[in-house]
């Protein structure tokens, strides 16, 4: 293993919560049905769900929320979702420093 290669931690670890389920649940969409609709791996939503993400790519990011609005719009659902509806940030100990 390259020593100058930087171990990546899952976001859980780097003081982000994950908030995608909640988000799901209130347009009661399934993971697999968000990743169809985002054109992303299932892999990627259940990272997210369960806070193993260890990277996103904005474009992922930017697709993830894109679906979110598209399907809450095409249920009726007058909300914006953002990238607080996918994770939220509370600094850490370790990151303050």
């Amino acid at each position: 293993m390259d020593r100058n290669k930087k171990v990546l931690t899952p976001m859980v670890e780097n003081g982000f919560s994950p908030s995608l389920e909640r988000s799901m649940g209130e347009l009661k969409l399934t993971r697999n049905a968000l990743a169809v609709e985002a054109k992303v791996r299932p892999a990627t939503i259940n990272d997210l769900v369960n806070g193993n993400a260890k990277q996103i790519n904005f474009e992922t990011l930017k697709a993830v929320i894109d679906a979110l609005n598209r399907m809450a719009f095409e249920k009726g659902i007058v909300k914006r979702h953002t990238v607080e509806d996918v994770f939220t940030y509370e600094p850490t100990k370790k990151g303050a420093q």
